[in-house]
């Protein structure tokens, strides 16, 4: 029997890249918010009375957007969303959430920061302070998951997110203009998917996993490559020069667990990418 799965926030990137990935696999129920508003709890336990829900892969949050300012309620919605969850399900269903390297403190140099070092700093913004938070209460259960993800790169992002904006204005002939270069590790989304697949099938050990690829990336460099695939050169041009914060993270619990896995290379996985936004800008 196909198990019946909750995707929650299915109308974000991560979200709808895992539920076309899932589609043909599992029974899906994709509530978007305004049919379930998870930080109500009286509509979350009505839900889950409603359903039958075999496991829970949590993508809805709040705050976070790069360049704007979290909302005052971020992080006591991302956290309520969770713990009202927890409550109305089954004690025998498994939940998976997405945490971010934000959880580290982003004010600073993160250089394969691993697990174990979730409140070394604690995040002054209010997002990484809820992906904090909710890594710390991930480690008090057994039937829950902490997938923190730093990059994640892929066909649904937004067009102002690396690489798909390089890419765009790749195709526009126009330059790259980068704020400043940093080193990201990027992870691409089609492994993202792969990684959450075979954690439902077998729930690993470890409660908080970062999931990011052994190999990091500038920003820079991804521009190069995007000219490569594409045989047009854009300009590459810099608003302020030197390097940003490093935000990359530590993958040895994650390879522990899914030892034999192997992550799309990156020129591969742009290319995947720059043919879609080819045919979207058609």
């Amino acid at each position: 029997m196909q198990k019946n799965v909750l995707l929650t926030g299915s109308g974000g990137f991560v979200g709808k890249n895992l539920k076309e990935f899932f589609q043909p696999k599992y029974n899906l129920l994709c509530p978007r918010s305004f049919e379930l508003d998870l930080t109500d709890f009286k509509s979350v336990k009505r839900y889950f009375d409603s359903n039958d829900i075999d496991f829970v892969i949590h993508c809805a949050s709040k705050g976070g957007v790069r360049g704007l300012v979290d909302p005052q309620t971020c992080e006591t919605d991302n956290l309520l969303m969770v713990k009202n969850i927890l409550v109305s399900k089954k004690d025998d269903i498994k939940v998976i959430i997405f945490g971010s390297g934000a959880a580290y403190s982003k004010d600073r140099d993160l250089h394969k920061v691993k697990e174990s070092q979730i409140g070394d700093v604690i995040p002054k913004d209010l997002y990484g302070k809820s992906k904090m938070e909710l890594a710390d209460l991930t480690l008090l259960r057994d039937d829950m998951l902490c997938l923190n993800i730093f990059a994640c790169y892929g066909k649904y992002e937004k067009e102002s997110r690396f690489p798909t904006y390089a890419i765009i204005q790749n195709l526009k002939k126009e330059p790259i203009v980068i704020n400043q270069n940093v080193v990201f590790d990027y992870l691409y989304i089609d492994d993202l998917c792969r990684i959450v697949e075979k954690f439902i099938y077998e729930f690993p050990k470890s409660r908080v996993i970062n999931v990011t690829p052994t190999q990091s990336v500038s920003l820079v460099e991804i521009a190069q490559m995007v000219n490569e695939i594409s045989g047009y050169k854009s300009d590459i041009e810099f608003k302020e020069l030197g390097l940003n914060y490093e935000y990359t993270g530590d993958n040895k619990l994650l390879l522990e667990e899914i030892p034999d896995f192997e992550f799309t290379p990156l020129t591969d996985g742009l290319t995947v990418l720059f043919n879609h936004c080819k045919k979207i800008l058609k």
